[in-house]
């Protein structure tokens, strides 16, 4: 493990997100909704989503910026006090979030604002054995870009799947079902854009 992948691990103040699942729950009921029509809506089934409000599955960001469309939500409405407007992102102070369960660490690095087009994270993914089970494949909206700067990484777009090393990159349409997943045993550090953004 290089220098800078222990860095960035060491130096990681993470939000543990781990009443998301309640949150959403909340949000549902309030809109009058059933676990049901919000996972035909957010395209998931609706056992998972019931494993998500009771935080016994990890959702990822773009399934619950799907979540939240299908509720008539925004995705922040999620999380609490976990993301704050920022201009500069230093080093050593990024805004760090982690849903329980999930093997991804997100750093955002871009800000907010109302016309934002891209969003742009900072990821480590931690070996795909330590996490509770996830949303498989993802299709939404934009498009992503990713570089990997520590570790390998697998990015599966439809039946296609590449192996990426440090120095690669990636850009696709996120209408494309895909998945990422760490099949290693190190953790895997990669820089990510998604537009438009979530936020």
């Amino acid at each position: 493990m290089t220098k800078d992948l222990n860095y960035a691990i060491n130096c990681l103040v993470t939000t543990d997100i781990a009443v998301i699942g309640q949150r959403i729950k909340e949000l549902r009921s309030q809109a009058g909704l059933t676990l049901e029509e919000v996972a035909t809506k957010g395209n998931c089934t609706p056992g998972f989503l019931s494993q998500v409000e009771r935080n016994k599955a990890a959702p990822s960001i773009s399934m619950l910026y799907s979540i939240a469309e299908a509720i008539g939500v925004k995705v922040t409405d999620f999380l609490p006090d976990a993301i704050n407007e920022t201009k500069v992102v230093r080093r050593d102070s990024r805004n760090t979030f982690h849903f329980t369960g999930s093997t991804v660490v997100y750093s955002l690095l871009s800000t907010k604002f109302s016309y934002a087009s891209l969003v742009a994270f900072h990821l480590t993914i931690k070996p795909a054995g330590q996490g509770l089970p996830t949303d498989e494949f993802r299709a939404h909206t934009g498009e992503e870009f990713g570089y990997i700067l520590e570790g390998v990484l697998r990015l599966w777009i439809g039946e296609k799947f590449y192996d990426l090393y440090p120095g690669d990159s990636v850009h696709f349409q996120s209408g494309t079902a895909h998945r990422l997943e760490n099949r290693t045993q190190a953790p895997a550090l990669a820089l990510w854009l998604n537009s438009p953004s979530f936020f």
